[in-house]
C-alpha cells in the first residue's frame, strides 16, 4: 500500500476509491432488473447507465496512475451529479418515493469529491510528499 500511496498521492487514492465505487454501481447496474427498485424502473436503461459508470471507473483509475487527474476528478464528480440529478427529478415527479434522501447522499458524494479535486498534494521541505517515509 505504500508503495502505491508513494506513486499516486493522496489525491490518486482517492480516485482510486471513486473507480472502485464507480465500477461496483456499474456492475450492479449491468445485472441487475430493470423493475428491481422504483429507481431503475424509473430510468428502464441500465445498461447505458451501467457503460457510464464503467467509464468513469476507467478514467479515474487512468487519472489515479497517471498523475494527470484534471479530466479524472471531473468525469467522478459529473457522474454522481447527474445522478444526484435523476434521483431528484424521479422524486419530483413521483415516480421514486423518498429519491430526495438519495440525492442528497449523491449530491454531497459529488461535494466531497470536488473539494479533495482542489487539495493540492502536500510536500515536505525536500519537494516530497511529505507521507511517504524517506527513501535514503
Amino acid at each position: 500500500m505504500r508503495r502505491l500511496q508513494h506513486r499516486v498521492g493522496r489525491r490518486g487514492i482517492a480516485l482510486l476509491v471513486f473507480a472502485g465505487i464507480d465500477i461496483a454501481l456499474a456492475i450492479r447496474l449491468a445485472t441487475a432488473a430493470n423493475d428491481a427498485t422504483d429507481f431503475y424502473a424509473w430510468l428502464w436503461v441500465l445498461t447505458p447507465l451501467a457503460a457510464l459508470w464503467a467509464g468513469v471507473a476507467v478514467i479515474c483509475l487512468v487519472g489515479a496512475l497517471r498523475g494527470t487527474d484534471r479530466v479524472a476528478f471531473a468525469a467522478a464528480i459529473g457522474v454522481k451529479v447527474l445522478w444526484c440529478t435523476l434521483y431528484l427529478c424521479g422524486w419530483v415527479i413521483g415516480q421514486v418515493p423518498d429519491g430526495w434522501v438519495s440525492a442528497a447522499v449523491w449530491g454531497g458524494f459529488a461535494v466531497i469529491v470536488w473539494l479533495i479535486a482542489g487539495w493540492p498534494e502536500p510536500v515536505n521541505g525536500k519537494g516530497r510528499p511529505a507521507w511517504t517515509p524517506p527513501l535514503d
